[in-house]
């Protein structure tokens, strides 16, 4: 093989396996792509369900407050559970002296 055979076969080899190359570069870009539109669309219809679940749970900065609140109730409810037990003894004690009376 002559010197110039050898660089035109050190050229063709060269040339294919850029032309490999590039093929593949190719390939990949194209499914880059792709996946970067398929990102697009999952976006454009996960934005409007992100609204909604930052809607439905702002409510949740208010749960303080409602526990808060609740210990105050609790309080209430068993004063008033007392009360009501008190005021029940008492019913019973002038329902038995009612009912003495009628004897």
């Amino acid at each position: 093989m002559t010197t110039e055979g050898a660089i035109v076969l050190i050229w063709s080899v060269t040339l294919l396996l850029a032309l490999v190359i590039t093929v593949v570069a190719l390939a990949m870009i194209v499914r880059i792509v792709q996946a970067a539109r398929e990102v697009d669309r999952l976006l454009k219809e996960t934005v409007p369900a992100a609204g909604g679940i930052a809607t439905n749970t702002a409510a949740i900065d208010e749960l303080g407050a409602v526990v808060a609140a609740a210990g105050p109730l609790l309080e209430g409810t068993a004063a008033i559970g007392q009360a009501s037990a008190g005021i029940r003894a008492n019913v019973g004690q002038v329902a038995r002296l009612l009912g003495e009376k009628r004897s």
